[in-house]
């Protein structure tokens, strides 16, 4: 995930959801065995959304 369009979410009180024992980073980022990362979010409502950028093959 560029790290710029992240930034700039939390820069706009976006934040991230940590959940315990997953091993993200700083930001709030997972990065799965392959090399995907992804970032959690709550929207105003109350629901879930993901971010991913997928590792290129």
């Amino acid at each position: 995930m560029a790290l710029g369009q992240l930034t700039l979410l939390v820069s706009r009180g976006v934040e991230p959801v940590v959940y315990d024992g997953m091993g993200q980073d700083d930001l709030g980022v997972w990065h799965t065995p392959g090399g995907d990362a992804v970032a959690w979010f709550l929207d105003p409502f109350g629901n879930m959304l993901s971010l991913t950028q997928l590792e290129a093959p």
